[in-house]
């Protein structure tokens, strides 16, 4: 057991020595607003108030910073010195014991300033620690200090007229008087917000309400910060524009709800016109940008108004210039300026208005800054032109013209033409025409019937029709009675022709044929056309064939396709137009071209074209007849033609007379060099292929029957061959 003692007075002894050497066992934690601070026992806490009589509060929380379980912290009171503007309350009834399970206690703190200047106060926590031992409770007493700084900002406002007035003391409800202000001049008065407090002073905003004349300048940012001792500066002014007082209040809100309401009143001075017009004896008042209507006057006469002019200002006035603009507006009896006119004077012009044509005029008068509409009405007729296009109205004078939008040959454009009679009587047209290159470039249509009545105010009009049938520009022109006036229009490239087909014969054609052919348009066209059908030859064998060519002559034919059909028309009124093959193997090639009535071509770049084909073919007889005969002899000729112009062997194939025997019955003549000798000279040319050529046959031998040796052959048949076969065998009988 002795050795236990021993150990449990050294642990006493221990503790003992740990409690008197350290600090008090808590820690502190002050909120204020957003702000948290945690200061050690001494410290200090600001607590800077928004404005006097407003309460600041902050919340003080204490923490016991012991972690042993066998002690307890006991917050036994707390005691406060310093200005009663602070206050400490303890949010639990003390004594209050702290231990590890539950080590905090709150403390409510306020500062409730009843002075600007700055206060202090100093608040102590006596506290005891109990340390429970095996040899019984240890207690040991301490105190926590925290001292406590408030301030609050207090404001003190003055007005000060600018430039060079004296400061006067501002207090709320308090009305500015601003001096009487010269017209569209300005006037300012300085506000100053004095911090005279010990705290720093908030501005959330400064605005107004009332009439436009004043205005705020030098306004800060919100909020605006005003340090103690500072101060906040900004500016009222006032700009009158007109005479009668006129109010406005400003209203500044500062930290703590505090208010500053004001007001401001003032009025303009100077000089303030009215204007009235005296005509046929009446008065009457003309307001300012006012329109003043004269009486009508007929033309070459005169209308006149008198214009008084009134100061009914405050101050004496002065007007500058008087000014009148229009062609038949003058002034007269006018004062010489500039005038100056006192206070409820008045003076007086004349304006005059002498028309120099029928209609209504316009002017302006000008008084000093002030100006007025004119408005006036000469008597008489007067006709005016215009012409109306793609729904913009264009006016007529003299020289002008009357131009069309471009327009594609084919189709037309057409404007409205109007005669106005902007006078005031009734006139009349006599006539209206108009004149073109042809008969049909421009076109009248919807003309009233001449004499035609216009009464005052009416009008009248037709319609102008342009046709273009050419490129380029064009000209005409529209009279009506002895106006005149130019028509200008621009034709542009009709429409594409329509694609086109032939109809008719095509691909491959035989010698000697008239295949016929014709054209159509795969929709009609608006303009009549007239057009070529142009054929071109292109031998296979190297040679022309004049032969090939239209049936009529030539190797081009006219046609035409009128308007707004599709169908080509050829001579007689023929659709389809024939030609000659020829005798030649080639290709034939017809090709269309077609030009509008106006001469523009419309021809494709790239037109269709038909193609006939002549192939190389084996010769063909056309015919083998007796050319002579004699006891001894036969000479047949032979025509026929070879599309290919060759010809490489005849055969001659005799029948015996009956009774009498043949010893030869075949004959092959090799004939090639003979027929290229043909084919290739200048005179076969004319002849494309065709060729006659005569055959002699000198004949021997026995006879039993006929008379001579030559009655012994009944018949001859004839065959020609070339490199690309035989012809037909033609027969001839001799008996």
């Amino acid at each position: 057991m002795k050795p236990n003692h021993l150990f449990a007075g050294v642990a006493i002894l221990f503790l003992t020595q740990a409690i008197h050497a350290q600090a008090p066992p808590f820690s502190m934690r002050v909120q204020i607003l957003n702000r948290v601070e945690t200061p050690a026992s001494g410290g200090t806490i600001a607590m800077p108030a928004e404005g006097i009589g407003i309460p600041l509060n902050a919340s003080l929380t204490l923490t016991s910073t012991n972690t042993a379980t066998n002690t307890v912290v006991t917050l036994n009171g707390v005691t406060f010195s310093g200005s009663a503007d602070f206050t400490a309350t303890p949010t639990a009834n003390w004594p209050l014991s702290l231990t590890v399970a539950s080590p905090a206690a709150g403390v409510g703190l306020q500062y409730t300033p009843s002075i600007s200047r700055s206060q202090t106060a100093r608040v102590v926590f006596d506290y005891t620690v109990t340390v429970n031992l095996p040899a019984g409770p240890t207690s040991t007493t301490g105190t926590l200090t925290l001292n406590l700084s408030g301030t609050a900002p207090e404001f003190v406002y003055t007005y000060t007229p600018l430039p060079g007035g004296n400061s006067t003391l501002l207090n709320n409800g308090d009305t500015i008087r601003f001096p009487a202000t010269e017209l569209f001049d300005t006037t300012t008065t300085l506000i100053v917000l004095a911090n005279r407090g010990s705290g720093q002073g908030v501005v959330n905003s400064i605005t107004y309400t009332g009439a436009p004349e004043f205005s705020l300048a030098g306004l800060p940012f919100p909020p605006a910060l005003v340090e103690a001792g500072g101060q906040l500066r900004f500016q009222v002014q006032f700009y009158p524009e007109n005479l009668p007082v006129v109010t406005g209040s400003v209203r500044v809100e500062m930290g703590g709800n505090r208010t500053l309401n004001f007001s401001v009143t003032g009025r303009g001075l100077g000089a303030e016109y009215t204007y009235e017009v005296i005509q046929k004896g009446t008065t009457a008042p003309l307001p300012a940008g006012g329109l003043l209507t004269m009486a009508d006057a007929a033309v070459n006469e005169k209308s006149q108004a008198v214009i008084r002019v009134r100061n009914v200002g405050n101050y004496e006035g002065e007007i500058s210039a008087i000014r009148v603009t229009g062609t038949s507006f003058t002034l007269s009896e006018t004062p010489f300026t500039p005038a100056a006119i006192l206070a409820g004077a008045a003076l007086t012009f004349t304006v005059n208005f002498s028309p120099t044509k029928p209609g209504k005029e316009l002017g302006k008068l000008r008084i000093g800054d002030d100006s007025f509409d004119l408005e006036a009405t000469g008597l008489g007729t007067a006709l005016t032109y215009s012409y109306s296009s793609a729904g913009t109205t264009f006016q007529l004078q003299s020289g002008n013209s009357v131009v069309f939008a471009p327009v594609a040959v084919g189709r037309s454009s057409t404007v409205r033409v109007s005669i106005n009679n902007t006078g005031t009587a009734a006139a009349a047209v006599n006539s209206i025409s108009a004149t073109g290159p042809t008969s049909t470039t421009f076109t009248l249509s919807g003309v009233p019937a001449t004499p035609a009545n216009i009464d005052a105010g009416a009008s009248i009009g037709f319609n102008v029709t342009f046709a273009p049938t050419t490129l380029g520009a064009i000209s005409g022109t529209v009279r009506m009675d002895n106006q005149t006036f130019t028509l200008t229009g621009i034709g542009t490239a009709p429409n594409a022709l329509p694609s086109y087909t032939f109809q008719g014969s095509s691909g491959n054609v035989d010698p000697l044929q008239q295949p016929a052919v014709g054209l159509t348009l795969a929709a009609d066209y608006p303009l009549d056309l007239n057009g070529t059908l142009t054929l071109a030859f292109s031998s296979d064998v190297f040679s022309n064939d004049p032969s090939v060519q239209f049936a009529t002559g030539g190797r081009s034919v006219p046609f035409t396709i009128p308007a707004n059909t599709r169908q080509a028309v050829f001579a007689n009124r023929a659709t389809q137009m024939r030609l000659q093959s020829g005798t030649v193997a080639g290709t034939i090639v017809l090709t269309p071209g077609f030009v509008t009535s106006g001469g523009i071509d419309v021809t494709p770049a790239n037109p269709a074209a038909l193609t006939l084909t002549m192939p190389q073919q084996a010769p063909v007889l056309l015919s083998v007849v007796l050319a002579s005969k004699t006891s001894t002899t036969i000479t047949l000729q032979i025509s026929g033609y070879a599309t290919s112009r060759s010809i490489t062997q005849m055969d001659f194939q005799f029948t015996p007379t009956a009774g009498e025997t043949l010893s030869t019955t075949r004959v092959a003549i090799n004939a090639e060099s003979s027929f290229n000798a043909w084919y290739q000279s200048t005179a076969s040319q004319a002849f494309g292929s065709n060729f006659t050529v005569t055959v002699p046959f000198t004949l021997q031998g026995d006879i039993n029957k006929v008379s001579t040796v030559a009655d012994t052959v009944q018949s001859i048949a004839v065959t020609l061959t070339n490199r690309i076969g035989n012809s037909a065998s033609r027969t001839i009988n001799l008996r």
